[in-house]
Order: structure tokens, then C-alpha cells, then sequence
């Protein structure tokens, strides 16, 4: 199906969401990114992967039209890895072009992103995730990522030993990335991410959703998926920051402008509304709600 941009009508039909609901979300807050979707992505797709531990992911399933995973492991770094795949493998069951992993403090603010997403992997066969990834929303800053880094290199030289055929898994692993230029810790930031078809069916076949030792090492499910992107091939490249067209407006903690300045240098997927100068959540989504209101 083809994709008109700025028809409202046709947007979201090549696309699925996957958000990992955790036990800090409060419910109106994940359900106002909910209708953020719904308004500017009406024919997409939407995964909840539960983990909020008060059945929060079935009621937002009464309101909205949405398909529910419960949590395979509780918590955030490999835990989490393990419930996004389990939302991966239910996308998979049905067709799409691109999937955009959002967490509950992300809101859309446009429809462009499809479009845009979709010219981008269409330019470039073997890129396989968009987001925040080597420049911050700055477009000067080079995000860092040393922590990754040293986790990935302390595995190796303390915990890989202790089991070895986890271990060797994920040495293999390693220098297949490496093959196609993985640097030791490079990702996506993990808040806002957009992947190709392609990609998370590669993931798939490739075994590399949901496995336990891939869980255990140690640093982020961002961290972890860029490590398996490259492994089977893909790249990884940038979606957005303040000089150019691009859809994401993001940041790791707290919004990376005021919400107008995002309105109007376009930007269509916003990450993170949790502060912005002092101002709290609350406000700061009431700001987009007014906006998408008038849209």
C-alpha cells in the first residue's frame, strides 16, 4: 500500500508500534500516547507488552484497539530486551514495513514519520533502525557511548568465562557485528526507534529475539539490538535532531526543547516528556494535546 504524506487516512498502514508498559506508568499518561497514535497513526498496529504488574496493559485494552503481551521477565536492561522481543515476534504475525518501539513517555506529534521512515530504508537497503543514534538533537554533540562500552568489555573479561557456551554465543555474535562495522556499544536510543521489516525478520530467523544469554550481559536492550542489527547485516542511522526535516525530536532524559520548538521545526515523534525546565509531565503533554486537538 502506498503512503500519501499528510493523509491522515492512510497513515499507519504500514506501520506497528511496540511499547513496553512498565510498573511506574501512570495509566493516563500511557493512554494519552495512545491517542497520540491514534489520531496522527490511525491504521497502525499496537503492541502493549505488559510489565506494570496491575494488569494495565488489559485495561487500556478495553479503551483501545490494542494486543496485549504479558512481560516475560520483570525489570529494565535484559529484562526488557526479553519483552520487546516477545513484542517483535507477535508483529511479526501480521505484514507491516516498519515497526516504532516507543516507550509511555513518547508521544507522535504528526504523521510524517511513515513516510519519511519509508523513503529512508527504501534509499538503503541495509539500514535497519532509525533513530537517535551518533548526534544528539543538538546535531553537534556525538552521544557517548562509553558505558555500553565497558559493560560489553567487562562481560567479556568476568562473566563470559563462568558459562561458556553463553559466552561463546555471544563472542560469535560479536564478530559477526564486527564484520559489518559494529564500534562496542553503538545503538539506537532505545526510548524512540524505528525498524524496517527486514530487520526484526532477520532478528527473528537469526534467533537473536529473546535469548536468555543475551539478556545477561549487561547493558541496555538498546545496547543489545544494535549489537544484533549488525550482526545480521544492518546499519544503523540518524532520524532527526534540530537542523534538518527528519520526524524525532528526542533526548534520553526529559523533552531536548521547548514543545513549541518542536512543533515547529516538525517534529513528529517526541521523547521524553517526563521534565522540560522545571515543567512537569502533565504540562507538558497538555501543550501536545492542545496542539494535536488543532490538527
Amino acid at each position: 500500500m502506498s503512503v500519501i504524506p499528510g493523509d491522515p487516512a492512510s497513515v499507519g498502514g504500514n506501520s506497528v508500534f511496540v511499547i513496553p508498559v512498565g510498573p511506574q506508568c501512570r495509566a493516563e499518561f500511557v493512554a494519552d500516547t495512545m491517542e497520540s497514535i491514534q489520531h496522527f497513526a490511525p491504521k497502525a498496529r499496537v503492541i502493549l507488552v505488559d510489565d506494570s504488574r496491575r494488569g494495565l496493559g488489559a485495561q487500556l485494552a478495553g479503551r483501545y484497539h490494542v494486543t496485549v503481551r504479558e512481560a516475560r521477565a520483570p525489570g529494565v536492561f535484559g529484562g526488557l530486551y526479553l519483552n520487546l522481543s516477545e513484542g517483535f515476534k507477535e508483529a511479526l504475525a501480521q505484514p507491516f514495513r516498519i515497526l516504532v518501539r516507543l516507550d509511555t513517555d513518547a508521544l507522535i506529534a504528526g504523521s510524517d514519520f511513515e513516510s519519511k521512515a519509508l523513503a529512508l530504508f527504501d534509499s538503503d537497503p541495509h539500514l535497519g533502525s532509525l533513530g537517535s543514534f551518533r548526534v544528539s538533537f543538538s546535531g553537534v554533540k556525538v552521544r557517548n557511548q562509553r558505558w555500553a562500552r565497558l559493560r560489553i568489555i567487562t562481560y567479556f573479561a568476568l562473566k563470559a568465562w563462568r558459562k561458556p557456551r553463553a559466552g561463546q554465543t555471544v563472542v560469535s555474535l560479536l564478530r559477526r557485528a564486527r564484520k559489518h562495522g559494529y564500534k562496542f556499544g553503538e545503538s539506537i536510543m532505545g526510548g524512540a526507534a524505528v525498524y524496517r521489516y527486514e530487520a526484526v525478520a532477520a532478528l527473528d530467523e537469526a534467533g537473536l529475539l529473546g535469548r536468555a544469554e543475551l539478556a545477561e550481559i549487561g547493558v541496555h536492550e538498546d545496547h543489545i539490538f544494535g549489537l544484533c542489527l549488525f550482526a545480521t547485516g544492518f546499519t544503523l542511522g540518524e532520524f532527526g535532531n534540530k537542523f534538518d526535516n527528519l520526524p524525532m525530536g528526542v533526548s534520553w532524559r526529559g523533552l531536548p526543547a521547548d514543545p513549541k520548538e518542536l512543533l515547529a521545526l516538525g517534529k513528529s515523534i517526541i521523547h521524553s516528556t517526563k521534565g522540560f525546565h522545571g515543567t512537569d509531565e502533565g504540562a507538558i503533554r497538555r501543550e501536545f494535546q492542545v496542539a494535536r486537538q488543532q490538527k
